[in-house]
């Protein structure tokens, strides 16, 4: 998935958020959450949505004050809790156009999570696993909200990484906007 993120902000010029990037920084930077947060991305749970929605809203602030218009956040929202403090918080402020998901089989998904080399903490089988659980019971619910909503574009992930991007941009030619 960074992979594809990585790629779209690269070629499109998007400015792009990782929440998961937002709350390791937390933690490495020992911010006034970064305790509590390392406490549940070692569980594989999924952090308070009043954290994570507060460290996007604070990055979403800077990266306009240096004159980004179009994001592309990464890994959220997670849960129905995110999209609805998401609404509180930040709606008024950003006009989300639609949810980018890549859908891949469970087994790909941990075999690329656990082959990858990013050295995170919690890349264990158990975690990733757990992860995993935590994706069906919580993620899943939001990504039905959202395919009800018609904002939901779907690209299947099980395959080689350049078709998969291939049909990535199909999606954002779809949505007008590619460069």
């Amino acid at each position: 998935k960074q992979w594809y993120q990585r790629r779209v902000r690269d070629k499109y010029g998007f400015c792009h958020l990782s929440a998961g990037d937002l709350l390791r920084s937390e933690v490495r930077d020992k911010g006034p959450d970064g305790e509590l947060i390392a406490g549940i991305i070692n569980q594989g749970k999924i952090v308070p949505s009043s954290v994570t929605v507060g460290l996007l809203h604070r990055a979403i602030n800077e990266k306009c004050d240096q004159g980004c218009s179009t994001f592309l956040i990464d890994g959220f929202p997670r849960t129905e809790e995110n999209w609805n403090s998401w609404k509180e918080i930040v709606a008024n402020k950003a006009n989300v156009r639609f949810m980018l998901f890549y859908r891949c089989e469970d087994s790909i998904c941990i075999s690329r999570v656990l082959n990858r080399q990013d050295g995170r903490a919690d890349d264990t089988e158990e975690i990733v696993t757990r992860r995993i659980q935590t994706y069906h019971s919580s993620t899943v619910p939001v990504v039905e909200e959202f395919r009800k909503a018609g904002l939901l574009k779907e690209v299947d992930a099980d395959g080689p990484v350049e078709e998969v991007f291939r049909e990535t941009e199909k999606v954002l030619k779809e949505k007008k906007l590619e460069k």
